[in-house]
């Protein structure tokens, strides 16, 4: 499945019927991919937290069919919406530098892009680049060994860097990592506004032991903790012989606001959502989650 402007078929036929059905305005019913059609999946696309590229593929598909259950199932039995809710947080699309088939924007709930955006400025202002595999996360994404059914991306509180822009060539790659305590990196981006540096700097080949550069650097981690966005740990696995995914260097979430021990992974969700968008979805059920005790 990969539908696209110019696609013509039955299978653009569903998509433009599904996307009338939940009043997207597509155009014509007509089997015909025109720009219509285009800009209609990408404001679906956008509006389900999916990368808008106004490409139908396995995961727009799978999403267009879901949202077209909830609809029939609301038109059937419909419910109150929770009182409580008067205003939701905006989510706001930030730019990123494009690296290989990284992205080159992503979304983040308001204050949290607010934070990114003034660590791009100090980072590009000095010669660096800030790159992307993505950040805000669909209420209906898999969940895996490798993707945490509470993760912040799904608050839109966290954001990845490009996972190969960095562990793969240490005096290629736009970041360096080093060792930094238990499980724990420090993130480096070159920058010719930098400081000079010596780092021990490691790869996914070599994650045990680094060696030593030399170079002009922006500590990114100790940059990105001026604004709120704490580092998180790599898994245990990654040091003995697990999966590279492991790594987890790339990974940043914006802590600002909360409060260990009260504030909940259900409250942080109500700020972006309301309650009729989540509660059928896999995550609702770990609402009730506590951050700084099971929820991190």
């Amino acid at each position: 499945m990969n539908l696209r402007e110019n696609s013509r078929g039955e299978d653009v036929k569903t998509v433009q019927e599904i996307l009338k059905q939940l009043g997207f305005k597509p155009g014509g019913v007509d089997g015909w991919y025109g720009e219509k059609t285009e800009a209609a999946v990408i404001r679906f696309q956008e509006q389900h937290h999916l990368y808008a590229d106004g490409i139908v593929g396995s995961n727009t598909w799978r999403e267009l069919h879901q949202a077209l259950h909830i609809h029939i199932e609301e038109q059937i039995n419909p419910q109150v919406e929770n009182g409580y809710q008067t205003e939701l947080m905006d989510w706001k699309r930030v730019p990123a530098d494009k690296y290989r088939d990284g992205y080159d924007r992503f979304f983040l709930r308001q204050d949290a892009a607010e934070a990114y955006m003034r660590v791009r400025e100090r980072v590009i202002e000095a010669g660096g680049k800030l790159t992307s595999s993505g950040a805000r996360r669909s209420l209906n994404a898999a969940v895996s060994a490798s993707r945490s059914a509470t993760s912040f991306h799904y608050t839109g509180r966290a954001l990845d860097l490009f996972v190969g822009s960095a562990m793969e060539n240490r005096n290629r790659d736009p970041f360096v990592v080093a060792a930094d305590g238990d499980r724990c990196w420090r993130v480096y981006v070159r920058a010719e506004g930098g400081e000079s540096m010596k780092i021990e700097a490691v790869t996914y080949g070599s994650r045990n032991q680094g060696r030593l550069i030399s170079g002009r650097f922006i500590d990114l981690t100790a940059l990105f903790e001026t604004q709120g966005f704490k580092r998180i740990r790599a898994r245990r696995s990654f040091f003995t012989g697990g999966s590279w995914l492991g790594a987890e260097w790339w990974h940043f979430q914006y802590e600002n606001g909360l409060e260990k021990g009260v504030s909940t992974f259900g409250d942080e969700l109500l700020k972006v959502y309301t309650e009729k968008q989540i509660r059928r979805t896999p995550v609702w059920q770990y609402r009730t989650r506590i951050f700084g005790v099971n929820w991190f």
